[in-house]
């Protein structure tokens, strides 16, 4: 298994137990460097999802004053719901500390596996934008979903966000969608010879990293006007 194999198995199965995979992991400094740093992205996720949540949560907001009367009403997925929202309020003070700045986050975030996930995209395309995106409340609309080649979660200075790869006329563009998160809009983010754009949004806020050489402003309207709430009527 050649280095550039070894990095797309890498990238969709990090933790693979395919020996092929292990012996190709032993094979070479290089391949134990792009492993370990595989590995190292694996535990910072685990950590900023690890967020203990009370087993009574559901049951005291439901017992809150005003509510026992309605309480049979409420059916038992809209408690696991409740969980779920105080749990990601939790992930946002815990992991707001985990980069300095935004700038921080994409730079790290990129530099690490930006280049690894365009090559995934650029063999094929791989998970669905909605059932990722409805995770945090949200739908991509037909002008975004339509682009997505590629979409997986990821971490974020928020605790979970989602790493998605367009598939636009200039080429693959990256986008990180990041829950909880406020941003200078149209701020623009120059490293590594890219150019980044901030995205505010209704909920959260977006990175869209361009490729080498143009920039990402003819996507900002795209993205911008695309990622919304499940519940918004077009």
């Amino acid at each position: 298994m050649d280095f550039t194999e070894f990095k797309r198995k890498l990238g969709a199965e990090p933790r693979s137990s395919d020996p092929e995979f292990l012996a190709a992991r032993d094979a070479s400094a290089e391949h134990r460097d792009a492993a370990m740093a595989a590995e190292r992205f694996e535990e910072r996720l685990e950590q900023a999802l690890d967020i203990p949540v009370p087993s009574d949560l559901a049951a005291g907001l439901l017992d809150a004053p005003g509510r026992r009367q309605r309480r049979r009403r409420w059916p038992l997925a809209l408690a696991a719901s409740l969980v779920v929202a105080v749990g990601a309020a939790g992930l946002v003070y815990r992991s707001s500390h985990s980069w300095e700045s935004v700038e921080a986050y994409v730079m790290d975030h990129y530099r690490h596996d930006g280049a690894r996930v365009l090559e995934l995209a650029a063999d094929g395309a791989a998970g669905d934008v909605q059932e990722i995106l409805g995770a945090f409340g949200l739908q991509a609309e037909p002008s975004l979903a339509g682009m997505v080649r590629l979409v997986k979660f990821c971490p974020a200075p928020g605790g979970k966000g989602a790493h998605m790869v367009l598939d636009t006329e200039s080429g693959l563009v990256t986008v990180f969608y990041l829950p909880g998160t406020r941003v200078n809009d149209r701020q623009m983010i120059d490293f590594d010879g890219r150019q980044a754009m901030l995205v505010s949004l209704e909920h959260g806020a977006a990175v869209i990293v361009g490729g080498t050489g143009h920039s990402p402003a003819a996507y900002y309207t795209v993205v911008h006007d695309a990622i919304v709430p499940v519940d918004r009527r077009s």
